[in-house]
């Protein structure tokens, strides 16, 4: 097993869970300083003082690999939650770490990874449903697209025993160098027999379903620090992926996920928390339901509403009015619904009858319609109510042009109002200032001369 922490372009190998794929300002210490083992303990025991949660994605420059889409970052932020649930629940001495890598050996005896990935899901089902279903509790497997084209599958799994012990890691798992070896050779007397028993079987039963390297490790620091390394392969299959790696599956859980055992015939339970998406959690359930439910009271009372018409029927902006009508409606709820269902719609149905009592309504009623009472004409309108809007936008648009024809009365008598004292203002300047003479003099005061008819 290794841990590949990137750092720009250029790519480093580390202990498993030794180390937070994040960079140093934002990761935080999911390893206490007394479980800190191996090479370069002491840099990794003092993490920075402050941060914020080890995100599973990074600033990314113009020329590297975008980051998770939102769906893939639901399944790693699930993959944690549901290991720390398991590590809580079963304890973390029976939580191990496996690798399995498949492969084929060539005519030449070289061994070579299997880069088909629905040949390499056809064989890991195939283990998964003869033997790990079987040898472990529960836990969870992640599907990753080596840089190499090939494939491996990472999994969480629930032993049986407690396969921890006293073991010392730094002996039994040491570093890999820069061949990819291990620096030194391993010591595994602090092993227990339990997970002696691990490694022998696996050594029997990968080779049977083609299976090559397999490694399987007891859980080092805690549920958070394994499932963000689990989550790390999420990201590393997102930006090695091929075209025929479209729609994959990528995260699978398998097992009982429960603390007590599961008795005959009865369903094994699964991971309590899901990385679904908007439209299955129980909000989104309970709008399709009493969608549904105003639908089929609609359809009984003639509509003959259907998906492919609703849009005709009620207009573009259906949804829109069905979201403003239910905020009055009281609709039902009763044992044939899922029980997130049926509580979502029990709130719904308390606001909508704090809003009847607010209102000053009835408190033997508890709200306006019944979803029985409603119809046609709470969501489309009906004859009558066109003509009164048709009337109403009628005295709307004589009334607007009164007030425009008003408006450009009042601001022609403003305009005359105004010429009218400018030309008062002119006239009084004239008549008290100006002074015009009745004749014209030449020089000397001699008057000039009267013309006579008939000269020029």
């Amino acid at each position: 097993m290794e841990n590949i922490a990137t750092q720009g372009s250029e790519v480093k190998r580390a202990e498993p869970e030794s180390e937070h794929h994040c960079s140093p300002v934002l990761r935080r210490n999911v390893q206490s300083p007394g479980e800190v083992e191996g090479p370069g303990a002491e840099r990794r025991a003092a993490p920075p003082a402050s941060g914020l949660p080890c995100l599973f994605v990074t600033t990314a420059s113009e020329d590297e690999i975008p980051p998770l889409p939102g769906p893939r970052k639901k399944q790693a932020e699930a993959l944690t939650q549901n290991i720390q649930w398991m590590a809580a629940t079963f304890g973390k001495e029976r939580v191990g770490f496996l690798t399995l890598t498949l492969g084929d050996f060539e005519a030449g005896g070289r061994f070579r990874n299997l880069r088909d990935r629905k040949e390499a899901q056809r064989r890991f089902h195939s283990l998964l449903t003869n033997e790990i279903s079987k040898r472990y509790v529960c836990g969870v497997t992640v599907t990753e697209r080596h840089r190499n084209g090939g494939i491996h599958f990472h999994l969480a799994v629930v032993c049986k025993e407690d396969i921890r012990g006293q073991i010392d890691f730094t002996a039994c798992f040491p570093a890999k160098g820069v061949t990819g070896k291990p620096v030194y050779r391993p010591d595994y007397s602090t092993a227990n027999d339990a997970i002696k028993r691990e490694w022998a079987y696996w050594r029997r039963t990968a080779k049977l379903y083609g299976f090559g390297r397999h490694q399987l490790q007891p859980m080092r620091a805690n549920g958070e620090a394994l499932g963000r390394y689990l989550g790390e392969y999420l990201r590393k299959d997102w930006e090695h992926r091929l075209a025929e790696d479209k729609g994959a599956r990528c995260v699978r859980y398998f097992g009982h996920w429960s603390n007590e055992p599961r008795r005959k015939e009865e369903r094994a339970k699964t991971a309590p928390h899901k990385a679904r998406f908007g439209w299955m959690t129980s909000r989104a359930c309970a709008w399709r339901e009493m969608v549904k439910q105003a639908v089929t009271v609609l359809n009984y009372k003639g509509a003959k509403i259907t998906e492919e018409n609703i849009k005709d029927a009620l207009g573009p902006k259906w949804a829109w009015k069905m979201g403003k009508l239910f905020q009055s409606v009281w609709f039902v709820e009763d044992d044939w619904q899922e029980l997130g269902t049926r509580e979502e719609i029990a709130e719904h149905n308390f606001k909508v009858q704090a809003r009847w009592l607010a209102g000053g309504g009835d408190p033997a009623r508890k709200f306006w319609w019944h979803v029985t009472e409603i119809t046609l004409d709470h969501l489309r309108p009906s004859l009558q109510w066109k003509r009164a809007m048709e009337e109403l936008q009628l005295a709307k648009e004589c009334e607007g042009a009164t007030r425009r024809g008003l408006k450009e009365l009042a601001e022609r008598r403003k305009q005359e109002a105004e010429k009218h004292r400018m030309l008062r203002e002119v006239l009084e300047e004239m008549a008290l200032g100006a002074q015009f003479p009745t004749t014209i003099q030449r020089p000397n005061n001699q008057p000039l001369p009267s013309l006579v008819e008939g000269q020029t």
